[in-house]
């Protein structure tokens, strides 16, 4: 079967396959992350989903789903794969790989979290009350009874946004309709009241400026740069699993052949014997022993075609690949042979290297960097708080005025009295709701304020021990990162040493395999004139498979531990022509940017 080295790796990156000449776009990498990172229901979607209640559907589904069941099932023909057909099968349909992919995806929407207190919040506010209650005094300029009512109708709106400096900056228009019995001179019914105002609380101390305010961004976008090496690292794990899993395959088919090789010869022993038995010049028990022989043989060749099996369905589990329009896992015959490929093996400069490019030491360092942000964060809450408040606003006042008040007073002549104007509204202010608004983008009606407010925690327990906590956490990052690069020295002084031993087993076993062969032509030249007898031969024979079996688990075993050796390296991935792209972070929204 011919595949198309094709890496489909969906997520926050996108891999590009460079195993041959030729290849196919990634279908949907770019295009799944948008969904899956936009597929948010809309408010009535949310609505209607939360009055259905249960468990949402596509869940049930995938609960009740059967289709991975008897996915080993041995059917159809096995299918030639090369060892880069198999990584590309397995980057595609890997579900470890598929859940790694998930991480980055993860980090990205957290980025957006923590931008998220940077949004425009739109709020509003719409309220009704009435109050009745007995007048205290009745005044001699107020016609109206000794009951007092008020009732207000309130409707307010408005923007509330958290600045870059820290800074709560708020727009709000309030709105009042008020009817009240005239209870006071001048009086307005009903009355309406308007104000816009700007108001800003801005730390000075505690929670300021742009450092602060952007930290957790930080935070948030150096986790998602982890999350792309951790990435980068769960890939070059999931090839170094391929390859040593292809190499197990090929040598447990090997070591069929070897053992059919070596059944061969010991039925050809056999055959011979039973021949020289009928003609008299061997006695039975030349028979038996070949007999023997084979009965061994035949049990080995049963228990290495078991273990071939088992190994071949590790690499099909691996690969998870389907069989088109089947169920069962596409059954696998490795089309590569194990060789010597050219590597110079050289400690110092693999272990320079994967300091500097094991994915995993790089993201162990930013993991510092994080804790050491997080740190900043926990130390600004140490300060004291002092906040600067302060608003500007324009004001406006509307209503229909009640007729002027007057009080009577004596007149000239005695028993006369005159009507003395007491008070009477506002010709300025009279209209409806109108006028309110009139008034209120008028500027000559006008409000402001500004002040400070201080709080100094005498204790500031809490602070102190999220400090501690910080610098603690970031002093187990450092060791955490000790430690990892501390195992990489190991892993990489533990791989030179499997490769140098492996170079060395290769040339030997070759002049063992060789030597071996030679002898068995030698004992059966003898054997075919008398001058040994079967259980020599056999015995030579029996040298002979293993001598074959340690050659291929020679090349074998170098073929797996230098895979493992560019994985600790961090060499892997551009070995296998993998190259993964960073798609570009995410910007910030424009209102995230001020």
């Amino acid at each position: 079967m011919e595949v198309r080295p094709l890496l489909a790796v969906l997520a926050l990156f996108l891999i590009r396959p460079m195993l041959a000449q030729e290849s196919a776009p990634t279908p949907g990498a770019s295009g799944e992350r948008v969904q899956l990172l936009n597929e948010v229901p809309n408010y009535a979607e949310a609505f209607v989903d939360q009055l259905s209640g249960g468990v949402p559907a596509d869940v049930t589904a995938a609960e009740q789903s059967n289709e991975h069941y008897g996915r080993l099932t041995e059917t159809g023909s096995p299918q030639s794969l090369s060892l880069a057909d198999a990584i590309a099968l397995a980057l595609q349909n890997n579900t470890d790989l598929k859940i790694q992919r998930l991480g980055p995806l993860a980090a990205a929407n957290q980025v957006r979290k923590a931008r998220s207190v940077f949004d425009t919040a739109l709020f509003g506010n719409v309220s009704r009350d009435r109050a009745t209650t007995p007048a205290g005094t009745i005044s001699p300029f107020v016609t109206t009874s000794p009951t007092l009512f008020q009732q207000d109708f309130n409707f307010n709106a408005g923007l509330r946004k958290m600045l870059l400096s820290g800074g709560q900056l708020s727009l709000a228009w309030q709105n009042q309709r008020r009817l009240t019995n005239p209870s006071a001179i001048n009086e307005l019914f009903p009355q309406y009241t308007t104000i816009l105002g700007l108001s800003l609380n801005q730390p000075l101390l505690r929670d300021f400026g742009w450092r602060y305010a952007l930290v957790f961004v930080e935070v948030a976008q150096n986790t998602q740069q982890q999350a792309y090496f951790q990435y980068q690292a769960a890939i070059a794990t999931i090839i170094a699993n391929v390859e040593r899993a292809y190499w197990a395959l090929v040598l447990a088919i090997e070591e069929v052949q070897v053992q059919e090789r070596g059944l061969a010869l010991a039925n050809e022993v056999l055959r011979q014997n039973e021949s020289k038995v009928k003609v008299g010049t061997l006695p039975q028990t030349a028979v038996l022993q070949a007999q023997s022989e084979v009965a061994r043989r035949q049990a080995l060749l049963i228990r290495v075609g078991n273990f071939a099996a088992v190994t071949r369905d590790n690499l099909r589990a691996i690969i998870n690949y389907p069989q088109p329009g089947a169920g069962p896992l596409v059954m696998i015959e490795p089309s590569d042979k194990p060789m010597v490929a050219p590597y110079d093996v050289d400690y110092e400069r693999s272990l320079r290297t994967a300091l500097e490019q094991r994915p995993e030491l790089v993201a162990s360092r930013l993991e510092v960097e994080g804790r050491g942000l997080q740190r900043v964060a926990a130390e600004n809450q140490l300060l004291p708080r002092l906040n600067f408040v302060g608003g500007i606003g324009v004001n406006g006042l509307s209503g229909s005025g009640l007729p002027a008040i007057t009080f009577p007073v004596p007149g000239p002549t005695p028993g006369t009295f005159t009507q003395l104007p007491v008070a009477a509204p506002n010709p300025g202010v009279l209209g409806g709701y109108s006028r309110a608004l009139e008034l209120l983008h008028d500027g000559r009606y006008y409000n402001y304020s500004a002040g400070a407010t201080v709080e100094i925690p005498l204790g500031n327990a809490q602070a102190r021990a999220d400090y501690t906590a910080a610098n603690i956490n970031l002093e187990q990052a450092k060791l955490s990162l000790q430690r990892l690069e501390e195992g990489v020295t190991l892993e990489i002084k533990q791989a030179v040493s499997n490769l140098s031993t492996d170079l060395k087993s290769i040339d030997a076993t070759r002049i063992a395999r060789e030597l071996a062969e030679e002898n068995v032509r030698n004992q059966q030249a003898r054997y075919d004139v008398g001058l040994v007898t079967t259980k020599d031969l056999l015995d030579f024979q029996d040298q002979l498979t293993r001598a074959r079996g340690a050659e291929v688990q020679a090349l074998t075993a170098y073929n797996s531990d230098l895979a493992e050796m560019r994985r600790v390296e961090g060499t892997l991935l551009s070995a296998r022509n993998v190259m993964i792209e960073r798609v570009s972070p995410e910007a910030a929204p424009w209102w995230a940017r001020f």
